[in-house]
């Protein structure tokens, strides 16, 4: 299983934007029903503006093939009306500690 944290910079109309997306029927619900998906959560900063996604896939490249299918149906432009800083990506890996 792989994790990932994306952060999202948002200006505060786009953080706004992006919330009312993951609670639509084009937003978390598809991304639950994706293949490979495990977990999603999202969470805002104290700004109201940075939001961070905290995710679980099966693997690396099921989460790339999933993002890779939003950014071919126009998730992409979305992206750009709502950020107003660079979104950055990270993928983790569990060491069980």
């Amino acid at each position: 299983m792989i994790y990932v944290i994306a952060k999202l910079p948002c200006h505060e109309e786009g953080a706004s934007k992006f919330i009312d997306f993951a609670k639509s029927d084009d937003g978390f619900s598809v991304t639950r029903a994706y293949k490979g998906f495990k977990h999603i959560e999202l969470l805002v900063e104290e700004d109201n503006k940075t939001i961070y996604l905290y995710e679980q896939w099966d693997s690396k490249e099921e989460h790339q093939a999933y993002l890779n299918w939003r950014m071919e149906t126009g998730f992409g432009d979305f992206m750009g009306e709502i950020l107003e800083g660079e979104f950055s990506l990270s993928y983790l890996s569990n060491i069980s500690a």
